[in-house]
């Protein structure tokens, strides 16, 4: 691994490292409650509050490591302590006894999980007393998130204030060891990040109890497809829609799939100004290197097809004779090419709501029938009055999560089927239902 100046491992664990001096979460006791957490989602390499959760027990603690030390601590929390103890007495034997390196730990990521050269014991404590003063440390929060019990701390750093994690769960092994996020579960990083972003924002961020978002999907962090003991429910508003981006007769059911509409169809006109014009400043910069290379391919595979036909118009003048002749059979792939369907366009098939956030779902072709593996996403930002797609060529800890199949499964973006009537029942005209969901 490069050699890392301070604090910047500790900001590959995560999300960009964050100082401030205050923003303790509002809540107060030590019971476990079910809170629904409001995630950052990071455009264009900045976090922004959403309208997504992840609904975990938690508990808010806001007390200093002695008191929560000298407090009834089960077999996580006594791992926890023991850990932060052995940092203050740089005892390196006693860390390693809970400590396993972020790459030892259950994978459930799909992205390379953080290992440093110096992976041992004595290498992460090294790093861990570079950055924090765990002699100034303040327990914020525990939550319990499938087979993981997560710690939430505040540390002294020279620079003030930061936020971190450390959680206690399986290793590769199936042992029990204390280690930390480090990108080998999206669940656990996106949690650590919603309360590092609760730091600088406490108002945006505020766990919420009893919220009922219209879509929950439990993660199964519990293996075969179970949410395990302590569920993580991933909560957000939205409509399965129908709508052929291709085809503007079509009206589209909200503003912005008519706006991602009329976007999509400036890129198939290959009118590539307008479409880079659609999109956020930072993306727009990449956009344009991508329309800029699709017009010099364009442009090159013009020139070569005009180059071909004054070649066969010279071979023509050559040998005059084969203008005469019995025209050539069309050629087999050509045949095949004729016969073939026409290509299936792309259909919008979802729109989550977690507004000024939205992702647009599609998939080619019309109907519900489409395969997980199949759809796509967009990130459309709601700026006032306007619509811009954004991230582009961008990626988050958000998207291994929607792009890991084995933690959320699209099918849930699926309208639910339609009953089929009872035998001989007496068809009754219902008024037709709302096109949006109930919002909280």
């Amino acid at each position: 691994m490069a050699k890392r100046g301070r604090g910047a491992l500790w900001a590959a664990l995560g999300m960009a490292v964050v100082f401030v001096s205050g923003g303790s979460l509002p809540l107060a006791g030590q019971e476990l409650k079910s809170m629904s957490i409001p995630l950052p989602v990071v455009i264009e390499g900045k976090p922004m509050p959403s309208k997504m959760y992840l609904k975990v027990e938690m508990k808010s603690i806001n007390q200093s490591f002695d008191q929560f030390a000298a407090g009834k601590t089960d077999k996580a929390e006594a791992m926890f302590v023991k850990a932060v103890q052995a940092v203050r007495k740089k005892d390196v034997a006693a860390f390693g006894s809970v400590w396993s390196a972020p790459d030892q730990m259950k994978s459930t990521g799909q992205t390379k999980v953080v290992k440093m050269a110096d992976n041992g014991p004595d290498g992460w404590m090294k790093v861990i007393q570079s950055v924090f003063d765990f002699n100034k440390l303040t327990v914020v929060a525990e939550l319990l998130a499938g087979p993981d019990t997560m710690f939430i701390w505040d540390s002294e750093t020279k620079s003030g204030v930061l936020r971190r994690a450390l959680y206690v769960g399986p290793d590769k092994s199936g042992s029990v060891r204390l280690s930390a996020p480090g990108g080998n579960n999206p669940i656990d990083d996106m949690l650590q990040s919603a309360f590092v972003a609760a730091q600088a924002d406490p108002n945006s961020y505020k766990p919420v109890p009893g919220l009922n978002l219209h879509y929950q999907a439990a993660v199964p962090l519990g293996g075969e497809k179970s949410a395990g003991a302590h569920p993580v429910v991933f909560e957000f508003d939205g409509m399965p829609v129908d709508l052929p981006l291709n085809d503007e007769k079509v009206k589209a059911p909200s503003p912005v799939l008519d706006f991602f509409r009329k976007a999509d169809v400036a890129i198939h006109d290959e009118r590539y100004d307008a479409y880079v014009s659609d999109f956020t400043p930072k993306s727009q910069e990449k956009v344009k290197q991508w329309t800029d290379a699709q017009e010099k391919t364009k442009q090159e595979k013009l020139k070569q097809e005009k180059l071909q036909e004054e070649k066969k118009l010279e071979e023509q003048k050559l040998k005059p004779e084969q203008t005469t002749a019995t025209k050539p059979a069309v050629p087999p792939d050509a045949k095949a090419k004729a016969a073939a369907p026409p290509p299936l366009f792309a259909h919008a098939k979802f729109v989550l709501n977690a507004d000024p956030i939205f992702l647009v779902f599609q998939a080619p072709g019309g109907g519900s029938g489409w395969a997980p593996a199949k759809l796509t996403y967009t990130y459309v930002l709601h700026q006032g009055d306007d619509y811009k797609i954004t991230n582009f060529e961008y990626a988050n800890t958000l998207d291994e999560f929607l792009q890991n199949p084995a933690l959320f499964d699209k099918n849930v973006l699926k309208p639910p089927p339609v009953k089929a009537a009872a035998p001989n029942a007496k068809s009754v005209t219902e008024p037709a239902k709302p096109t949006t969901v109930n919002k909280k």
